[in-house]
């Protein structure tokens, strides 16, 4: 991992895998604006890939990092330190009203996810927002199979998934798989570590690495399943996404199951 001051050196600019921290908030509204800025000067809606970090995220748990990253500059995820931030973090706006609650909020901004269904349950009932727009990477993995005649029963995760997309080089492979198992050992209990890793600041740079790596490729297996699929599964992965966008609407918490759902 090499630390840089700013964008613009050219070590930085020059990598495909370029994580920007924001902690503070003129970090946010640098983001903000440069949303603002493709909003405006696009003929079409960026596309943009989300997850979230947290400990037992959900409704009953903490969210601690927010992961994007878009579709005019895919190699570069910005991790939004939620934690540091607090609760206004979503709320904060530009001076056009650009705030990530109005971006996750407006349906007509693609976000690719991959399995929203915890996540849109903590940012439900802790900041107020839920999100639409959904196009879940996991269904359309699940439909993408079906669309071969292979019984499908589970849905997989998102590792397998990056190890089957055959645009990933072998490195780039080996790397999630190293990325993978450092990773759970600092925040799986089964492999000794903790979740609270997610809280602890300064932000261990092996989380701040996994968190992004999350969002890296969410963006090619987007474009490698849409090519899978006619248009009619299309909608059915889309109809089915939002579904699970609703998922934070149960009176009471429900764990998500691992069962490929029909659609």
């Amino acid at each position: 991992v090499h630390s840089h001051e700013s964008e613009g050196e050219p070590s930085f600019a020059s990598s495909n895998f370029r994580i920007q921290l924001i902690d503070n908030y003129a970090a946010l509204l640098t983001f903000l604006r440069r949303l603002d800025a493709l909003l405006t000067t696009t003929d079409e809606m960026p596309t943009l890939a989300v997850d979230f970090e947290g400990v037992k995220l959900c409704r009953h748990g903490a969210m601690c990092l927010a992961q994007i990253s878009c579709s005019a500059d895919p190699g570069l995820i910005f991790v939004v330190d939620v934690y540091v931030l607090g609760n206004s973090v979503f709320s904060f706006a530009t001076e056009r009203g650009t705030s990530l609650k109005w971006v996750l909020e407006n349906g007509f901004i693609r976000k690719v996810w991959f399995d929203p269904r915890n996540d849109v349950d903590a940012l439900y009932h802790y900041f107020g927002i839920q999100p639409k727009g959904i196009f879940d990477l996991q269904i359309a993995e699940v439909a993408v199979r079906r669309s071969k005649g292979l019984p499908v029963r589970y849905v997989q995760g998102l590792f397998k998934c990056l190890l089957q997309l055959d645009a990933l080089t072998g490195a780039e492979h080996d790397f999630a798989q190293q990325l993978n198992d450092s990773g759970k050992k600092l925040f799986e209990p089964e492999c000794g570590g903790s979740y609270d890793v997610f809280k602890r600041r300064p932000l261990d740079p092996t989380i701040l690495v996994y968190a992004a790596h999350d969002v890296r490729y969410m963006l090619l297996l987007y474009g490698s399943y849409l090519q899978q699929m006619d248009h009619s599964m299309v909608v059915r992965v889309e109809v089915c996404s939002t579904q699970r966008g609703a998922w934070c609407l149960h009176r009471d918490y429900v764990q998500p199951s691992s069962e490929a759902p029909h659609f």
